[in-house]
């Protein structure tokens, strides 16, 4: 599951680079007890640990953001999806921008395809994020005046100069989005 990745991931950079960051920290912390430091070096090295202290702040920051969004993105294609879900691959971290997108390719598909079986499977591919939604429905597409969903999945890959593709499967409809990185 997607966000089994995205945890590890956190958990790396909190097990490593942030816990050398604690270290260095704390070296300078030492540092900074001797007696003979002139004037300037401690100066220099309370500047220095402030600027490690941010750098500390920023990479907490970063693993809750990593553990959250990727929770909240998977918890929102379970929710839309439920037992109609079937295979499904996300990269960790999948770009912000992309995450709408997703969710109504998912949300259209659960409400208009019939579907029994809903996938979705992004990748990374050479310079472009890959989405692919699928489903064993109707197979059709419509983008109908009075339902916009598929018409802001349109406009929005677009604004991110990306491309979408509507492919016919038996049983059922492909739509494969492509967005540079």
């Amino acid at each position: 599951m997607p966000t089994q990745s995205v945890n590890k991931i956190a958990r790396k950079i909190h097990d490593g680079i942030a816990q050398d960051l604690v270290a260095l920290g704390y070296s300078i912390d030492q540092s900074l007890g001797a007696a003979d430091l002139s004037v300037t070096t401690r100066s220099e090295l309370r500047s220095i640990r402030f600027q490690v202290t941010e750098l500390i702040k920023k990479v907490r920051i970063e693993i809750l953001e990593l553990r959250n969004t990727a929770l909240i993105f998977s918890d929102s294609v379970v929710e839309i999806c439920g037992s109609k879900l079937g295979l499904c691959e996300i990269p960790a971290p999948i770009d912000i921008a992309v995450q709408p997108i997703i969710i109504e390719l998912l949300r259209n598909a659960v409400t208009h395809s019939g579907a029994n079986v809903i996938n979705l499977r992004s990748y990374f591919e050479q310079d472009k994020t890959l989405i692919e939604v699928s489903d064993d429905g109707i197979g059709g597409h419509n983008m109908s005046s009075n339902g916009f969903g598929l018409l802001g999945v349109t406009e929005a890959v677009a604004e991110l100069k990306g491309q979408i593709e509507f492919l016919k499967l038996e049983p059922g409809l492909l739509i494969r989005v492509s967005i540079p990185k």
